[in-house]
């Protein structure tokens, strides 16, 4: 049986006792709060996710969520006024592409973006998950994992070695690698991490030879050994949980001779039902499976944070078979949550946790600064995409 095949640990009831117990009457009278210190009868959500989005989840549930929570949950049209569609208390987004069209020239992105910035700038008191600025941080990979390994405090937690490929002459290419000290094979991925349909489409390249395949702009990042298991942490601000996918097998020097680029879609290979040739183990690398540890990806959770500033994000993990070293290999903003069955009422909390932060700053201090949202005791839930439905292709 393969690693990805059973649960790494038991699902308890403390999880739904824990979140019972924060609803108590303090949480639900600072939900109510108002921007001018009053109560209103709904605090108002407003979001924006793309159409694609809002039929992966189940928005009528977080509707009723948020209603039986005191909120009440509006759907923003971003090519209108905010103000006009106000007052809002939360506004909750993935305008990520929206992003990446305004910095590149497109006229209606800009007023999009515009509008909102806007919008928060004339309501300071306005919770916005996640700030654009934040989630700027990661829309460029190479400058990214330049983040993480600048970040990272911890042993035994890395990201892999990494560069920007600049060049489409091999020579220069391969002198570029050596220079950074990249072996065969690498990870060839483009720059941009969101933004366009090719943001996925990657390709593992194994010898001088097809260096011609680079496509620009791309950083290469230097493939690690994995028993093809790729570790999902999927945070909700104190919450995080983990989720077993397929990933690439172990690659070595035999293969560097033989094989040509591997070309795939990330989104693809690492589908809980993905049946890849590329993922299946040999006999004599099953052996070579490491456990992994619930308090390392706590710490990574709460270091990506840390250096990210996100309250909705997804950490990409895998654990180098013979060291047994974690490796961060990709950090997402507001990743699918798919096999995360608590997402809307962790989301809620995570809102009602920031509201009553608000107000005690606002209280404490006109200046104060909402913190972070995080916490060393972050809740942690594992789960095998064993025990899910495959999805169809």
């Amino acid at each position: 049986m393969r690693a990805a095949d059973h649960c790494l640990v038991p699902r308890t009831t403390c999880e739904v006792e824990r979140r019972s117990a924060g609803r108590d009457r303090s949480q639900r009278e600072a939900a109510g709060a108002s921007d001018d210190g009053g109560t209103c009868d709904k605090c108002v959500i407003g979001y924006w996710v793309s159409e694609k989005k809002r039929q992966k989840f189940n928005w009528t549930d977080f509707e009723a969520i948020c209603e039986v929570e005191g909120f009440r949950l509006k759907m923003i049209d971003v090519n209108l006024s905010f103000e006009k569609q106000g007052p809002l208390h939360v506004f909750l987004h993935k305008l990520t592409d929206m992003q990446t069209h305004a910095e590149s020239g497109d006229k209606n992105a800009e007023d999009i973006v515009s509008r909102l910035q806007e919008y928060i700038a004339k309501h300071p008191d306005l919770i916005v998950i996640d700030p654009l600025d934040n989630i700027r941080n990661l829309s460029n990979r190479c400058k990214s994992y330049e983040f993480i390994q600048e970040g990272i405090r911890f042993k035994g937690v890395f990201t892999p070695n990494f560069v920007e490929i600049k060049s489409r002459n091999v020579h220069e290419i391969a002198s570029t690698l050596k220079k950074h000290g990249i072996k065969y094979p690498f990870v060839c991925k483009p720059l941009m991490a969101y933004g366009s349909s090719d943001a996925h489409k990657m390709m593992i390249i194994f010898n001088e030879r097809d260096l011609k395949d680079c496509q620009l702009a791309c950083v290469a990042q230097e493939f690690i050994n994995h028993n093809a298991i790729l570790y999902k942490l999927f945070v909700v601000g104190e919450h995080f949980q983990v989720v077993e996918r397929p990933s690439f097998k172990n690659f070595y020097q035999e293969d560097c001779n033989s094989l040509s680029t591997i070309f795939f879609n990330s989104h693809d290979i690492s589908k809980s039902c993905s049946r890849s040739k590329w993922s299946i183990l040999s006999e004599e690398d099953i052996p070579l499976t490491v456990k992994p540890s619930y308090q390392i990806f706590a710490t990574i959770v709460k270091n990506i944070q840390e250096i990210f500033g996100l309250i909705l994000v997804g950490i990409d993990v895998v654990i180098e078979n013979h060291t047994g070293k974690y490796a961060i290999i990709d950090v997402n903003v507001f990743p699918g949550y798919d096999g995360y069955p608590e997402f809307f009422e962790h989301l809620i909390d995570i809102i009602k946790k920031l509201l009553i932060e608000r107000d005690v700053c606002r209280q404490n201090s006109k200046g104060c600064t909402l913190k972070k949202c995080q916490s060393d005791d972050l809740d942690s839930g594992f789960e095998s995409d064993e025990k899910r439905r495959c999805c169809t292709k």
